[in-house]
C-alpha cells in the first residue's frame, strides 16, 4: 500500500502559484461601474467570434460577437448579433448582412474558429438600447471598417483556374 502512488500529480503543485491574485481581482471589481450595457451610438468593435447556434426556440442561427475598442470610456463591453435563417426573408438578410464578412454559404457558416486565427476584423458597430428591456443592447447593423491578416487575397494568386489551364498546363 505505501508503494501506491498518490492521486494527485505533485507537478500540479506549481499551477497553485500561478493562480491569478485575488488582490487584482478585488481590485478590478472595485474599479467597476456595474454598467451592463452601453449607450446607443455607433462604436468600433473587434469581431471576436462567429458561430452557429441554435436559439432558444430551437432554430439554427448565426451569432456574431463584437468586443467594443473605441470609445475608450465602453471598451471591453462585448455585443451580440444574432441572424436566423428559418424563413427564406430573414435567410435573404443574413445573407446580405454577412457576405462583407465572406461568409456567403452554409460551409462559411460552420467554418471554425471564426475569424480564422491571426485575422483581424474591426467594425463600425451601430447599437440600439433594446425596446423590452432598456438594460440590454441591440446591434443593429455594422460594417467592416478594418479586416487584417486576411489571406484570401493570397490563395486566389496561387489557385489554378476551373478550366486547368495556366501554367504547368499540358504541352502542345
Amino acid at each position: 500500500m505505501a508503494d501506491e502512488s498518490l492521486n494527485f500529480n505533485p507537478d500540479d503543485l506549481g499551477e497553485f502559484d500561478r493562480a491569478p491574485d485575488p488582490a487584482e481581482a478585488l481590485a478590478a471589481f472595485d474599479k467597476a461601474s456595474g454598467a451592463t450595457f452601453v449607450p446607443a451610438g455607433v462604436y468600433l468593435g473587434k469581431l471576436e467570434a462567429g458561430e452557429l447556434v441554435t436559439t432558444r426556440a430551437g432554430k439554427p442561427a448565426y451569432r456574431l460577437r463584437f468586443a467594443v475598442v473605441e470609445p475608450a470610456a465602453h471598451a471591453g463591453f462585448t455585443l451580440w448579433r444574432f441572424y436566423t435563417f428559418a424563413d427564406p426573408g430573414n435567410a435573404n438578410r443574413a445573407k446580405a448582412a454577412l457576405a462583407p464578412l465572406r461568409l456567403c454559404t452554409g460551409a462559411d457558416l460552420r467554418r471554425c474558429p471564426f475569424p480564422d486565427t491571426g485575422r483581424l476584423i474591426l467594425c463600425r458597430v451601430l447599437v440600439g438600447i433594446q425596446k423590452d428591456d432598456p438594460t440590454r443592447n441591440d446591434v443593429i447593423r455594422f460594417t467592416v471598417e478594418r479586416d487584417e491578416g486576411d489571406d484570401s487575397s493570397a490563395a486566389a494568386r496561387f489557385s489554378l483556374p476551373p478550366d486547368g489551364s495556366g501554367e504547368g498546363g499540358s504541352a502542345s
